[in-house]
């Protein structure tokens, strides 16, 4: 009696090669989304935020971002009662313009941000900013506890008269104006020149 000879079975084998890899797969994206929860929650656990007002974001948000420990600054809106405000002439209401700021308290303390947007603003100035006039662009610097507007109050200069306020919600503005310095950079920098914004600060920093 003759006993065939039993050919593989290709189809399964290929069959169980697509399991496996398929299987490989989700274990890796298993551990790609384990890993990026944990990178944003240690990041998250690190950071901290600090909002200001200062006039034009572009400008807060290239004179801020440059700082050690500053991992991020978000242009938007905040201080006003108007809801979801936009960068639309009329649409932002009676908000500020303003810059939400990102940082590690481990490299950069609550204090010498304070000290940076001093030294960043006109203080001096509460109906605008430089060339800017009006609500949207005046200063103001935001606290969300008692500690911190302590802290702000004990660095404001002499003639300051920049409002100290409780911190509100913040309304981040279009992708369009974030980082508005580095994607239309002769733009701003024509801007900034134009507006004699560090001209200005070179006279309030010269002592």
């Amino acid at each position: 009696m003759f006993f065939k000879k039993k050919e593989p079975n290709i189809n399964s084998n290929q069959s169980q090669s697509t399991t496996m890899q398929n299987s490989f797969k989700k274990i890796l994206l298993n551990l790609f989304l384990i890993l990026n929860i944990f990178t944003y929650f240690n990041y998250a656990s690190n950071s901290d935020t600090f909002v200001y007002s200062g006039g034009c974001f572009w400008c807060t948000e290239a004179d801020t971002e440059k700082l050690d420990g500053v991992s991020d600054v978000i242009s938007g809106f905040t201080a006003g009662t108007t809801k979801d405000p936009k960068y639309i002439p009329g649409q932002w209401g009676d908000h500020r313009e303003a810059a939400l700021v990102i940082y590690d308290p481990k490299k950069i303390t609550f204090k010498e941000l304070v000290t940076h947007v001093f030294k960043t603003i006109d203080y001096e100035d509460n109906d605008g900013q430089f060339c800017d006039r009006g609500r949207s662009y005046t200063p103001a610097i935001y606290y969300k506890n008692d500690m911190e507007k302590k802290i702000i109050l004990s660095l404001a200069p002499k003639s300051s008269i920049v409002p100290v306020e409780k911190e509100t919600k913040f309304y981040p503005v279009r992708e369009e104006h974030q980082n508005y310095y580095r994607k239309q950079t002769y733009k701003y920098e024509y801007y900034r020149f134009m507006c004699r914004r560090d001209s200005r600060l070179e006279q309030l920093n010269k002592y």
